[in-house]
């Protein structure tokens, strides 16, 4: 009997583990299965958002927290409580793999959780890069009936994404313009 672990240990390391491992889980999941799941060889560019990662952090901190507060107090209350917030956490994390962004050689895909945008590049008037030396540059669409969007470049820009974004915006008709920002 001495040899076995109490319930209250077993919810404290599982929560340890969790902790241990959610860096990795957080930094890698939502990316990997943008990658695998919304790959498309037409792709430019496939951007994760920074909100799936956030998601996705805030969906482990609540499961975390959970399993703290189940080591030092259980009764039915606690394990309500813990019911939902693994409900709400599994829906939250769901929600943190939807979203993307990709730019590809027919059309730009905004896709927000159950909302999808597309612009196709016909539709694009001008497309403004800018940069500034030593950090990442930023991408200012503005559409034929006068809509404007903006794309942050990130990590996950290959160093050919600027040139085939500028080959793309050139065989579709709209100007590309790429310019140092101004302080």
């Amino acid at each position: 009997m001495l040899n076995v672990l109490s319930p209250r240990a077993k919810l404290f390391i599982f929560a340890i583990v969790l902790l241990l491992l959610s860096p990795i889980i957080v930094f890698m999941l939502p990316f990997t299965i943008s990658q695998t799941f919304y790959f498309n060889k037409d792709n430019i560019v496939l951007i994760t958002p920074t909100y799936n990662f956030i998601m996705l952090f805030l969906a482990i901190a609540l499961i975390i927290l959970t399993l703290v507060i189940l080591g030092f107090k259980r009764n039915k209350y606690t394990y309500l409580i813990t019911l939902l917030v693994i409900v709400s956490s599994l829906v939250l994390g769901y929600f943190s793999v939807l979203s993307y962004t990709a730019i590809q050689n027919t059309q730009i895909v905004f896709k927000d959780f159950h909302h999808q945008t597309t612009h196709e590049w016909q539709d694009i008037k001008e497309v403004i890069y800018e940069y500034e030396i030593g950090t990442v540059g930023t991408y200012y669409f503005q559409t034929k009936n006068n809509e404007k969007f903006v794309i942050e470049e990130n990590g996950q820009f290959c160093p050919e994404g600027k040139s085939a974004i500028y080959n793309v915006a050139n065989d579709n008709g709209a100007s590309f313009i790429e310019r140092e920002k101004v302080k």
